[in-house]
């Protein structure tokens, strides 16, 4: 595929798994061997399943996500996107109870692709500016 047919994947996956709930769009969308990095916890690299749980918790944490696409743009086999999450905490975050409160949190995430699949990410996500925005103290570490 073509750097513009991987950008046009990247903003496909947003509008489908993101905002439309589509999570087996997924599927389709990542490689067998999809990792995803989570670069605000260094070392934690969790697999195609793993990444799926933990969307799932955040769209029932935040169910009326949406997430746009500020920036986007490609070479090779890489896609770099700058994404903005506006959404409002009415479910539980794993221990953290909804608060009830609406955030507006920015990442920046490459990814990388094997043929016309997304097989590998890596995110940066401000965690710290969404519990700032939730009225919560910082995660563990942070």
């Amino acid at each position: 595929m073509s750097a513009a047919d991987n950008v046009a994947l990247v903003r496909r996956f947003y509008e489908q798994v993101y905002n439309e709930g589509n999570v087996a769009f997924a599927d389709e969308a990542h490689d067998p061997g999809y990792r995803y990095h989570d670069l605000t916890d260094p070392g934690e690299v969790v697999d195609h399943a793993t990444f799926m749980a933990r969307n799932a918790g955040f769209a029932a944490a935040f169910p009326d996500r949406r997430v746009d696409i500020d920036d986007a743009f490609g070479a090779g086999d890489r896609v770099v996107a700058r994404a903005t999450l506006h959404a409002t905490n009415t479910g539980n975050l794993g221990d953290i109870q909804a608060t009830g409160k609406r955030v507006r949190v920015g990442s920046v995430i490459i990814y990388r692709f094997e043929g016309d699949k997304i097989a590998e990410e890596w995110e940066i996500f401000d965690v710290l500016g969404m519990y700032r925005q939730l009225g919560l103290p910082p995660p563990n570490g942070h």
